[in-house]
């Protein structure tokens, strides 16, 4: 039945006290909450590591790898239509994607497989109103590993620019989509919005 703490604030040893008023030490308490502080450290870290905020620098930074990459040599001499462009380009990428065939602009100028991220991807060389601009597509599942998870909402866009390079990533109907541009990127994001979304 003996209790072993001095709880009666009129017998309390000098000495039970810390200096400047702080409460006596318990070790145990030091130790929970210690060791709460590295799980919610812990916990923070996952979080951080998980936000795919890294994960879409990788990607950009290879896709504008392979947008300064030279176009393949054995490209044809009379680049395609869009009509056949676009058939090729879903034959390799699995995924329905339309592109304009009635823009006097778009002009696609190669279409071919890649790895892209470690995973096969469809590229399309293209230029639309004189500039150069490259799109890759990936499927989901192939790209970021699950069909069911997606590194931010269906229809959201992240854009930004890199080495001078302007690239927007954005996510639909199954796919992964990255353009890569020289352009600023808000005239890329507004291409994107009005040609593929």
């Amino acid at each position: 039945m003996g209790s072993a703490t001095n709880r009666n604030p009129a017998r309390r040893l000098d000495d039970a006290s810390s200096l400047g008023g702080l409460p006596e030490f318990r070790p145990r308490l030091t130790v929970v909450l210690v060791f709460l502080t590295l799980m919610v450290a812990v916990v923070g870290w996952r979080i951080a590591r998980d936000t795919g905020a890294r994960r879409v620098d990788v990607l950009a930074h290879e896709a504008i790898g392979m947008f300064d990459a030279a176009p393949s040599t054995g490209a044809a001499a009379v680049p395609p239509d869009a009509a056949e462009a676009e058939k090729r380009f879903r034959a390799l990428a699995g995924v329905p994607m339309g592109f304009p065939r009635d823009d006097v602009d778009f002009v696609p100028v190669e279409v071919r497989r890649q790895t892209f991220a470690g995973r096969p991807a469809a590229s399309l060389r293209f230029r639309y109103a004189g500039e150069g601009y490259l799109l890759v597509v990936s499927a989901r599942d192939r790209l970021l590993g699950a069909p069911a998870l997606a590194a931010f909402p269906e229809g959201s866009f992240v854009s930004g620019e890199r080495d001078g390079k302007s690239f927007v990533l954005w996510e639909r109907e199954g796919a992964s989509c990255i353009v890569v541009s020289e352009v600023d990127v808000t005239l890329a994001f507004d291409l994107v919005r009005r040609l593929f979304t």
